[in-house]
């Protein structure tokens, strides 16, 4: 005979590990490709248009740093995952 074990969980708490776990897989799979972006990509990526992109980057603290003139996906993504963890 096996032991069985019992585990609850309530939805919204498997939600936040599924989408914690996708996210980490997301930003490994980014930083093995070292996947570099231009302002129209990092634009698509937040739903604005490249002249945003353009303003923002000159704002201090807006964006991560560029990369020889683009974003590393990676950087943009670990930049999101760390300002909504700062919100929570």
């Amino acid at each position: 005979m096996s032991d069985v074990t019992i585990i609850q969980i309530s939805k919204n708490d498997l939600v936040g590990m599924l989408e914690e776990a996708v996210s980490k897989a997301v930003q490994q799979a980014a930083e093995r490709s070292q996947e570099l972006w231009t302002a129209g990509d990092v634009a698509k990526h937040y739903g604005v248009c490249p002249r945003t992109i353009t303003i923002w980057s000159k704002q201090p603290g807006r964006l991560p740093q560029k990369q020889g003139g683009r974003w590393r996906r990676s950087d943009i993504l670990r930049w999101d995952r760390d300002r909504q963890s700062l919100q929570k």
